[in-house]
């Protein structure tokens, strides 16, 4: 009967998991579909002057100098296909974040503007005074309009949550914890004797008394 609960339990269980990964695999998709939606691409990078660049977007220009710049990620991939090395770089702002591949047509325009403040080519360089967790009110792509930005960060949150959460039931589904039926011996007190163990004990007993 225990074992019976206990499968029971574990179906229950399991089957908990599984529609919570499925609701977070939903919810991630529509989230990274939103994210998607509300970025902005870069179409340009213009030169205006020593220090002055004007980003031009899907949604207009913007002036960037070299002071508002805050934390510059550079990063390095290949192609799919080629296998060609690619370089990313992410240039925080406090305008948003600059978005630069090697294979954009302004890449050299981008690269003039990380030299501008980075002279040493860091992986990550960043001012004194900025941190990763700083930044983050900054996570969003250059040029996007004030009214969209909270919703960026709101499916930014929902896809953080829909991965953590579907971790969690994930784990849940492949190492499934032990609940009732599971107790160790020693914590189920002294085992019963057999029957036909116990019947042979009661007949001496019964010619014992006879016998007195």
């Amino acid at each position: 009967m225990i074992a019976k609960r206990s499968v029971k339990k574990r179906l229950v269980r399991e089957q908990i998991a599984a529609d919570v990964i499925i609701f977070c695999l939903g919810t991630l998709l529509v989230s990274v579909l939103a994210i998607r939606f509300l970025d902005v691409k870069i179409v340009n990078i213009k030169e205006a002057d020593r220090n002055l660049y004007t980003i031009v977007t899907e949604r207009g220009s913007i002036n960037v100098v070299p002071a508002e710049i805050l934390r510059i990620e550079q990063t390095f991939t290949k192609t799919a296909l080629t296998g060609h090395p690619v370089e990313l770089d992410k240039i925080y702002t406090d305008k948003g974040f600059i978005y630069v591949s090697s294979q954009d047509s302004f890449a050299p325009l981008g690269r003039k503007l990380i030299n501008r403040v980075d002279f040493e080519g860091l992986p990550v360089w960043q001012r004194p005074d900025t941190s990763l967790q700083s930044v983050q009110p900054y996570a969003y792509a250059i040029g996007t309009p004030a009214g969209q930005i909270p919703w960026v960060f709101f499916f930014l949150t929902l896809q953080y949550w829909s991965m953590s959460v579907g971790g969690i039931a994930l784990a849940v589904l492949i190492f499934p914890l032990r609940w009732e039926g599971s107790e160790p011996a020693s914590a189920r007190g002294p085992a019963q004797a057999e029957p036909e163990f116990l019947a042979p004990a009661q007949e001496e007993k019964k010619v014992g008394a006879i016998a007195k």
